[in-house]
């Protein structure tokens, strides 16, 4: 039986599962729904809002599938928890996916009026429209979300009051994320260097690689590779590799009962005192800390 994920309102997801839990709460112009399922096999998608939607993945993971943007083949980007999915009003999305059994995932879908007049302040023109991301990490939009989640529950008269300033929070983020994005270099690394190099920093994470043998993978001298790095991904070789640990770690954080000592040594910490401060001064909160919140949230 095909069982759609959310309500009338929010369905666009459907396949062979059982929906065991979901908790709907709406806001002017916010809805947030919480939902939980099991015995999930493959997962169709399909979608146009006249909403905003913004997909927080709580549990279980997205492995693969084929995704469609506007009738044109996108990227599918596997997604595990802590990972945020992005689809603006008007904008077409299907396609289908495979991953986790059981899993859970957290949606708030925010009216076009609302957005903008978050916006109506700051903006003399008519507001840059917002691109569709189908898989990403942000700390302060995974924050946000997560304190929206918690609100589902809670009675409280200020509530929406909150979840307003949450709600902000993600759309501000947005936009300044879209505002960034890099512009393609030219005299980067080769497709396939650069395959072969982030391969070989993704299998030994844990271990401590030199740019001696990551320019040799590229087959290239240590300073033009390091410039090629750099062109390539906007920071040196170093600064790429502690982003993939704390990225990897953030994964054990949420999805592992393994000690923080355990988890900064599988990253290739030297120990969790490095570990903790090397993370601290990146997401700007200790690991013990971001798991205690993750927690807090998923089992909610």
């Amino acid at each position: 039986m095909k069982t759609p994920l959310f309500d009338q309102h929010t369905a666009f997801k459907s396949g062979n599962c059982r929906t065991t839990s979901h908790r709907q709460k709406s806001w002017q112009g916010i809805q947030v729904d919480l939902v939980r399922r099991t015995g999930l096999e493959k997962e169709e998608t399909a979608i146009i809002s006249d909403r905003h939607l913004l997909l927080l993945n709580l549990q279980g993971s997205s492995e693969r599938g084929d995704y469609f943007l506007d009738d044109r083949r996108t990227e599918f980007v596997p997604r595990k928890p802590g990972a945020l999915l992005f689809v603006p009003a008007g904008c077409k999305w299907r396609g289908w996916e495979i991953g986790a059994s059981s899993a859970a995932y957290l949606s708030i879908c925010v009216t076009l009026p609302h957005v903008s007049q978050l916006f109506a302040s700051q903006h003399s023109g008519k507001m840059s429209a917002f691109s569709p991301n189908l898989g990403f990490e942000d700390q302060v939009i995974m924050n946000a979300a997560r304190g929206i989640g918690a609100e589902i529950s809670d009675h409280n008269s200020l509530s929406g009051m909150l979840v307003e300033a949450y709600v902000a929070t993600i759309f501000v983020q947005l936009m300044r994320k879209q505002k960034h994005v890099k512009p393609a270099r030219n005299g980067g690394l080769a497709s396939a260097n650069l395959s072969r190099v982030t391969q070989k920093i993704d299998d030994e994470l844990d271990q401590v690689v030199s740019l001696q043998q990551l320019a040799d993978v590229a087959g290239l001298s240590v300073a033009h590779f390091c410039r090629a790095f750099k062109q390539t991904f906007g920071c040196p070789p170093y600064e790429f590799i502690v982003q993939r640990r704390i990225a990897r770690s953030k994964e054990f954080l949420r999805g592992s009962a393994m000690s923080i000592t355990e988890i900064a040594l599988s990253c290739g910490f030297s120990s969790s005192s490095h570990f903790a401060n090397v993370f601290r001064r990146n997401v700007g909160t200790t690991p013990a800390h971001y798991r205690s919140e993750w927690m807090n949230i998923a089992v909610h």
